[in-house]
């Protein structure tokens, strides 16, 4: 069986020089927290969506629906972060021919509106 380009998942990257804990500790109650380190320079958090998501455009208005929900603290830290990026994650195939996933207006307003970007990461085929 060949294998097929599909979704994986949006993971919400943040990057910041300041302290982070509550925008991660905000986040983590309805998402879950893959990565979350920190060092005397900067602290890192890779969070991905708590629910099952059948698309990008609803990954990331669950994801943004919980920034939006953070304390005032939270929004805080959301704003001190140099790095606040969407990566949707994709696993390459031979199969279909076309793939496409659309992002709907709203989200792209969504998106800008919270001071987030995006990024695109495609998996190899393992094999």
């Amino acid at each position: 069986m060949k294998p097929e380009i599909q979704f994986l998942n949006v993971d919400l990257e943040l990057e910041s020089k300041q302290d982070i804990s509550v925008l991660v500790a905000d986040l983590s109650k309805q998402a879950v927290v893959l990565h979350y380190d920190k060092d005397e320079f900067r602290q890192l958090a890779r969070i991905e969506a708590g629910e099952e998501v059948s698309s990008p455009d609803k990954a990331i208005n669950h994801l943004c629906e919980l920034i939006e929900s953070c304390s005032r603290e939270g929004l805080k830290q959301w704003l001190s972060c140099s790095k606040r990026t969407f990566d949707l994650g994709f696993s390459s195939g031979v199969s279909p021919k076309c793939y496409s996933q659309a992002l709907h207006v709203d989200t792209l307003l969504r998106i800008s509106a919270i001071g987030a970007g995006i990024e695109i990461t495609l998996y190899p085929v393992e094999g």
